[in-house]
C-alpha cells in the first residue's frame, strides 16, 4: 500500500506515519512544516519516507500520487487563540487545503480509505449534565456571573442540585464556539459529498505523548502543565483546579488510525479515554512522572467560554482497537518521561 499522510510531520502524524512505514507500507508524507509549530525539519523524520514539505493550500500532486491507495488527513492550523487572532489564515489552511486535497483525491484510481482527524471541539457546550438529585438534564453552558462568583460547577437549572457530566458519543449533534473548532467541523462537511471511498472521521480528545511540543506558543493544556512542571514552575490553574479533562494517549490515537484504515464502511469514532482527569491530578500526575513536584498553585478567577468538563464515551474506540484505551494516570509515565529536558 501507499499511505499518504498530511501533516505527518507534526506530533501526532510522525507517529502514525512510523507505524505505517514500520508495516513495510510506501508513505508519503506532505506537510507545510508551519513555522508556528516547527522551526525546520524536526530530527525524527525518517529517511525511509517521502517527504512533500508544501503548503496544502498550493499543492500540486505529482504522478506518484496516482499510486496513494489511503489518505491519513492530520494537516491542519491549530490552536483557538491562534484561530482567533487570524481567522482567515486558519480557515483556509484547514477548510480550504482540505478541498484542494479532495479536488485531487477523488481522481486516484487506487484510493479505497481516507481517515480524517477531527476534534471534540466540535462538539461546543453539547454536554449533557444530569442532576444527582432530580434526574434533569441540562447543557454545559455557565453564566459569567455565577463564574465571576466563584460559582463553577454546572447547577440543576430545575432544582439548583448538583450535576454530573454524561459522557459525549458520537450522535451528539456538532456546536461549534469558536473558529478553530469550527474550521474542524468544516473538514468533516467538505468529505460529505465524497463518493470515492469510505471516509472516516476520528474526533479526537486533547492527544499527549512522546514528541508534544512543551515550547508552542498555542500549545494545549496538557502541553503546558507538562511544560511548567518539568522547567520547576509551579502551574496557575483558573478556577478551583476541579476542571474534568480527558485526555488521550498518542498511542492510541495510531491504533485507531491503524484500524479505521482497513474498514469497509464510513465511521466517526470519538477518541479518548473515557477516564475523567481533573487539572489538579493531572498536575500530580506529570510531576511523579517528571520526578519533580506537580503541585499546583490556585489562582481563581476564570476565562470566559472555557468549558467545566469535558468526557467522552470511549466505547466504539475500544471496540475499533480491541482493548481499553489508557487513561491519563498510565499514559503520562511514557509520554513525560522522555521529556524532562523540554521547557515552556
Amino acid at each position: 500500500m501507499t499511505i499518504l499522510v498530511t501533516g505527518g510531520a507534526g506530533f501526532i502524524g510522525s507517529h502514525i506515519v512510523d507505524a505505517v512505514a514500520d508495516q513495510g507500507n510506501e508513505v508519503i508524507c506532505l506537510d507545510s512544516l508551519d513555522p508556528g509549530v516547527h522551526r525546520g525539519a524536526p530530527g525524527y523524520l525518517r529517511d525511509d519516507v517521502e517527504y512533500c514539505f508544501a503548503d496544502l493550500r498550493h499543492w500540486q500532486p505529482d504522478d506518484r500520487f496516482q499510486e496513494v491507495t489511503a489518505i491519513v488527513h492530520l494537516a491542519a492550523l491549530g490552536g483557538v487563540s491562534r484561530a482567533a487572532r487570524e481567522p482567515e489564515n486558519v480557515i483556509t489552511a484547514n477548510c480550504a487545503g482540505t478541498a484542494r486535497l479532495i479536488e485531487h483525491a477523488r481522481f486516484w484510481p487506487r484510493l479505497r480509505s481516507v481517515v480524517l482527524a477531527s476534534s471534540f471541539s466540535v462538539y461546543g457546550s453539547g454536554y449533557t449534565y444530569a442532576c444527582l438529585d432530580c434526574g434533569a438534564r441540562r447543557t454545559g453552558e455557565r453564566n459569567e456571573a455565577d463564574l465571576a462568583a466563584a460559582r463553577f460547577e454546572v447547577v440543576c437549572a430545575e432544582c439548583g442540585g448538583q450535576t454530573t457530566i454524561e459522557p459525549i458519543t458520537e450522535g451528539a449533534t456538532p456546536s461549534p464556539l469558536e473558529t478553530y473548532a469550527a474550521s474542524k467541523y468544516m473538514q468533516e462537511l467538505c468529505f460529505r459529498a465524497f463518493s470515492r471511498c469510505p471516509v472516516h472521521i476520528m474526533r479526537f480528545s486533547s492527544v499527549y505523548g512522546s514528541r508534544l511540543r512543551l515550547d508552542d506558543g498555542e500549545a494545549t493544556i496538557i502541553a503546558k502543565l507538562a511544560g511548567w512542571i518539568g522547567s520547576g514552575h509551579r502551574p496557575k490553574l483558573f478556577e478551583d483546579g476541579e476542571q474534568i479533562r480527558d485526555w488521550v494517549y498518542v498511542g492510541d490515537v495510531v491504533a485507531a488510525a491503524m484500524a479505521l484504515l482497513d474498514q469497509d464502511t464510513s465511521q466517526v469514532v470519538n477518541v479518548c479515554s473515557g477516564v475523567p482527569t481533573t487539572l489538579r491530578a493531572a498536575c500530580e500526575v506529570i510531576g511523579e512522572a517528571l520526578g519533580m513536584d506537580g503541585a499546583p498553585e490556585i489562582v481563581g478567577g476564570f476565562r470566559p467560554g472555557d468549558m467545566r468538563h469535558c468526557l467522552g464515551d470511549p466505547s466504539r474506540l475500544a471496540s475499533l482497537i480491541g482493548r481499553e484505551p489508557l487513561s491519563f494516570a498510565e499514559g503520562a509515565g511514557l509520554a513525560f518521561a522522555a521529556q524532562q529536558g523540554q521547557h515552556a
